[in-house]
């Protein structure tokens, strides 16, 4: 399976879209790895740029005092504890890859579609 991005995904914020697009394209090739280097290769990278997106997600919504930080960060704080689960037990070879992709997909389109259109939404009603 691969997640494909569409325009729909867009939440009309150019940076957060690029993002967003970039996070499908790596979280792409985690699930296509083969072996446990690729795995541990593209699951490192993925980890290192969501860390970096949802920072500016963050920043963002510091910057511009954003009503629903608290939720939002929630949900940022769920995913960056199951990707640091997923690389520490790469090595152990002891996660489901199957519940990993159903997961992630679920997140990252769930998450797009809700919580940052709304954070979205608010960024263009103040003018960022």
């Amino acid at each position: 399976m691969s997640l494909e991005w569409t325009d729909g995904y867009k939440v009309g914020h150019d940076e957060i879209d690029a993002q967003h697009q970039r996070l499908f394209s790596l979280v792409n090739d985690f699930l296509a790895a083969k072996d446990k280097v690729g795995l541990t290769v593209c699951a490192m990278a993925l980890s290192k740029y969501t860390y970096e997106h949802l920072a500016y997600e963050e920043s963002l919504m510091s910057k511009w005092q954003y009503l629903e930080a608290t939720d939002h960060l929630t949900q940022h704080n769920s995913l960056i504890s199951l990707l640091d689960d997923v690389v520490q037990s790469l090595p152990k070879n002891n996660f489901n890859i199957d519940d990993l992709e159903a997961f992630l997909s679920d997140w990252l389109l769930l998450h797009i579609a809700a919580a940052d259109q709304k954070l979205a939404i608010y960024l263009k009603f103040i003018g960022e």
